[in-house]
């Protein structure tokens, strides 16, 4: 995976991208609820940065060479835990959790790999 600088937006968006695609799809209602609730500005972002960080990460992800086509869309928590490791700042992660949990269950139910990756995070940050 591509390196951001600690705390950026990129970096924590890129956590909140990881719980979009865990289930193999980004859905509409997850897209509405992150801006329902603001998330280019609470992350600090500007409009439109989610369509290339969505590119980003799904390339990245692509690029991994013990990955088969079938497991492309498969999160591996051991790479979230990576990437949750780049936010050390304590409000960040709030921010950064809050907007995965709430896009998650958008579509009205949480799937189990939208969990392992929120859980990923939590344990990486201590917050469980």
């Amino acid at each position: 995976m591509r390196h951001y600088p600690s705390d950026s937006p990129r970096a924590a968006a890129r956590i909140v991208v990881m719980s979009l695609i865990a289930d193999g799809h980004i859905g509409c209602a997850e897209i509405e609820e992150l801006e329902r609730r603001g998330y280019y500005a609470r992350l600090g972002l500007a409009p439109g940065d989610l369509h290339d960080i969505v590119r980003e990460v799904c390339e990245d992800l692509m690029r991994h060479s013990h990955l088969t086509w079938d497991e492309v869309c498969r999160v591996d928590t051991h790479i979230v835990q990576q990437l949750a490791e780049e936010v050390r700042d304590e409000r960040m992660r709030r921010e950064v959790l809050t907007l995965c949990e709430s896009a998650v269950v958008a579509d009205g139910f949480m799937t189990s790999s939208e969990a392992d990756v929120i859980d990923a995070v939590k344990r990486t940050w201590r917050m469980q």
